[in-house]
Formats: C-alpha cells, sequence, structure tokens
C-alpha cells in the first residue's frame, strides 16, 4: 500500500510546482549578471540529495527509486530553462547600466527568496520523501501541508512577480525617459556648442569691427588734422593771395601811375617836340636870319668897297659883329636847350619802358601765383572732401554692421537663454521620475 501512495505523491508534487517554473522566469528578467549562479546550487542539490534518498530508501520502496530520476531530470530540466532564461535577462539588461545596482538588489533579493523556497521545497520534498513510507493518516497531512505551502509560495510568488513586472515596467519607462532626457541634453549640448561657436564668431567680428572704426576713427581725425592744416594753409594762400592782390593793386596804381607819367612825359615830350619845332623854326629863322645878315653883311662890304669913306665902314661892320655874335649866342642856347630835351626825353622814355616791363612781370606773376594758390587750394580741398566723404561712409558701414552683428549677438544669446529655461523645465521632470522610480523600489 505505501507504492502506490509514494507514486502518487512524487506525480502530484511536479504538477504543483510546474506552474511556478514561468513565474520564476518572470522573476529573472529583470536580475543582473549575478542571478546566474543563483540555479546553480539549486539545481544541484536534489543531485546530490536524490542519491542519499535512493540509497537510504532503496530497500524500503524501489518503485520510488525509478520514479525519482525522472523527478530530478525535471527538475533539472526546469532548473536548465530557468538558466537559459536567467541568460536572456542578462542579455536584455546589458544595456541598463545605470540601474544596474537596484537591480542588483532586487535581484539579490530575489535570489535569497529563491534560495529559501528552494530549500523549503527541498525541505517539503525531503519531507514527503521520508513520509513517502509512513502511514497514508499521515502522507494525507504532508500533503495537505504541501498544498498550503504551495499555495503559500504560489501567491508569494505571484506577488512577488506582480512587483518585477511593475519594477520592470518602471525601469523600462525610466530608462526610456532618461534616454529621451539625455538626447534632449545631448542636442542642447551640440546646439550650445554651435551656439557658443557662433557667439566666438560674432564677438570676433565685433571685435575686428571695432579696431576697424577704431583705425577709421583714427584716419578721421588724421584727415581732420590735415582738413585743418589744409584750411590753415589755405588761409595763409589766401592771405598771401590777398597780400598778391594788393601788390596788384600796388602794381596797378604804379602802373596807372607810370601810365600817367607817361602822359605825362608823352606830353612833355609833345611840349619839348613842339619847342624842338618851334627851336628849329627858330633855329632855321636864325640862319635864315643869318644869311640874310651875311647877304646885308656882303652887301655891305660892297658897299664900302665902292665907298670910300672910312667911317661909315667902320660902323657898319661894328654893328654887324654884333649882330652876329648875339645871333650865334642864341643858337647856341637854343642848341643846348634841345640837347637837354633830348637827353631828358630819351632818358624818360627808357625809365618808362623799364617800369612798364617790372609793372607786367610783376602783374602777370601774381596773377600766376594766384591762379596757382586756387587751383591747389581746391585741388587739396576737393581731395580732403573725397576722403572725408569715404571716412564717414566707412563709418557707416562699420556702424550699421556693428548694430547688425549685436542684434544677432541678442538673438543668439535670447536663444540660449530659453534653451536653458527648457533644460531647468526638464530637469524637475528628470527628478520626479527618479523619485517615482525610487519609491516603487521602496515599496518593493
Amino acid at each position: 500500500m505505501q507504492t502506490p501512495k509514494g507514486k502518487t505523491i512524487s506525480l502530484e508534487v511536479p504538477r504543483k510546482k510546474s506552474p511556478a517554473t514561468p513565474r520564476t522566469r518572470q522573476l529573472k528578467t529583470p536580475g543582473a549578471e549575478t542571478d546566474c549562479v543563483s540555479p546553480i546550487p539549486a539545481s544541484r542539490t536534489p543531485k546530490d540529495r536524490s542519491p542519499k534518498v535512493t540509497e537510504r530508501r532503496s530497500p524500503r520502496s524501489p518503485a520510488t527509486e525509478k520514479k525519482r530520476p525522472s523527478r530530478i531530470s525535471e527538475l533539472e530540466s526546469q532548473l536548465a530553462q530557468l538558466q537559459e532564461d536567467l541568460k536572456k535577462a542578462k542579455e536584455q539588461l546589458n544595456s541598463s547600466e545605470s540601474w544596474k545596482r537596484r537591480a542588483q538588489q532586487e535581484a539579490e533579493d530575489t535570489k535569497k527568496q529563491l534560495l529559501t523556497m528552494s530549500a523549503k521545497l527541498e525541505e517539503s520534498q525531503q519531507q514527503l520523501m521520508e513520509l513517502s513510507s509512513s502511514e497514508d493518516v499521515r502522507v494525507q497531512e504532508l500533503r495537505k501541508i504541501s498544498h498550503g505551502r504551495d499555495k503559500v509560495w504560489e501567491s508569494e510568488l505571484e506577488a512577488v512577480q506582480k512587483q518585477h513586472s511593475i519594477d520592470s515596467a518602471a525601469l523600462a519607462s525610466a530608462m526610456n525617459e532618461t534616454q529621451r532626457l539625455k538626447t534632449q541634453l545631448d542636442m542642447v549640448v551640440e546646439s550650445e556648442a554651435s551656439q557658443t561657436k557662433h557667439v566666438e564668431s560674432v564677438h570676433a567680428e565685433l571685435q575686428g569691427l571695432r579696431l576697424e572704426l577704431t583705425e577709421t576713427l583714427s584716419l578721421v581725425e588724421k584727415m581732420k588734422i590735415e582738413l585743418s592744416d589744409t584750411r590753415e594753409s589755405e588761409a595763409q594762400a589766401l592771405e598771401l593771395a590777398s597780400k598778391t592782390q594788393k601788390q596788384l593793386e600796388e602794381a596797378n596804381a604804379t602802373a596807372d601811375m607810370l601810365q600817367g607819367d607817361d602822359v605825362k612825359a608823352m606830353e612833355v615830350y609833345k611840349s619839348l617836340s613842339l619847342e624842338l619845332e618851334q627851336s628849329r623854326a627858330q633855329e632855321k629863322s636864325l640862319e635864315e636870319l643869318v644869311s640874310k645878315l651875311q647877304a646885308d653883311l656882303a652887301n655891305i662890304n660892297e658897299k664900302m668897297v665902292k665907298n670910300p669913306t672910312g667911317d661909315v665902314q667902320v660902323s657898319h661892320e661894328s654893328v654887324e659883329n654884333e649882330e652876329t655874335k648875339q645871333l650865334n649866342a642864341e643858337m647856341n642856347l637854343l642848341n643846348l636847350e634841345v640837347g637837354q630835351l633830348r637827353s631828358s626825353l630819351e632818358a624818360t622814355e627808357a625809365r618808362y619802358q623799364e617800369e612798364y616791363i617790372q609793372s607786367t612781370l610783376q602783374i602777370r606773376s601774381a596773377y600766376e601765383q594766384v591762379e596757382r594758390t586756387k587751383l591747389e587750394s581746391g585741388q587739396r580741398e576737393a581731395r580732403l572732401e573725397t576722403e572725408l566723404k569715404k571716412a564717414k561712409n566707412n563709418i557707416e558701414e562699420l556702424r550699421a554692421n556693428l548694430m547688425d552683428k549685436e542684434t544677432e549677438l541678442q538673438g543668439i544669446s535670447e536663444e540660449n537663454e530659453e534653451l536653458t529655461l527648457k533644460v531647468e523645465k526638464n530637469k524637475p521632470g528628470e527628478r520626479e521620475s527618479e523619485l517615482a522610480i525610487g519609491a516603487e523600489e521602496v515599496r518593493a
């Protein structure tokens, strides 16, 4: 009667334990790398103890001794399958390194529970095997006890399985959230890096524009100094032109005066010419008079020759000599006056020609200098005005570029602030997810 009871016990125990195998598999999925060691002692314990039991009970129940190897092989297959499931869980959980310690702790707890459960199972099996040859009442009690324990263990396994499924779901959601935040953080970091590079390039361009603006301002200052120098030189040129104008006016006045002197000299020359003509006419008249006197003298001489008296001859000679002397003196005086007039007229004409030539040269040089000064000052002023316009245009262009760069920099800073605010907003969500995971772990 004991042999069939032992058979029923050996057949019922696997039936009770068979639904527990998938639960143990689901328990092992969120485990860590250390879970692969847990089934080895559980698989060895039936191997180590089953021969002892068979050796002890072999003389009592040879039928149970035949059934035990099949049960051991079944347990070994279950343990091997559990080991394969644990290996699969190990491969699946290699990517979750951040949650490794927590999962290891849970795996260790699960391992302890499984060890305790396997120890209890071994104890119950050992008790069942020891009590297989005992009385039917005791077998029934043990069966009830084993059924109760199996139910308790099944409920505990279901609770652990549910808790681990919840933990695995929370872990997966946390991992997804972490991955999403990590991706978003990488994007923010890349954006910040690109924005930083762009800001650095904009700063470099602004620095270059500031340097160019400084150089342009210094160039404008130099040009202003040159313009002031040019204005001073222009003032000096104008002063020189005014002086030259005064000299020109003086030269014109001198020319007018010389022209007046020339007119006067011409008038004097004309008067002298008239006097000379008069003198010449007088000379001619005197010559005619002399010739007439000579003719008269000749006539007198002839008459004296014809007149034999001497008194009349002497009186006539004395009168003739006096008139001749007087006429000669007048002629000499007239010739002297004519020579003086000619020399003075020639000197006046030479002086007038010389002064006229000098005044003409001075006027021409003054006009040329004034025109040259005006042309140089106009060219210099035009050149400086052109350079000043170019400098003003460069300054305006640099200011416009500076305003554009400042606007772009402000936009970049606003984008950085927005990204910073987004990151700060995402940080509380990440902390909440971490706190939720921690709370679930505490509940577990």
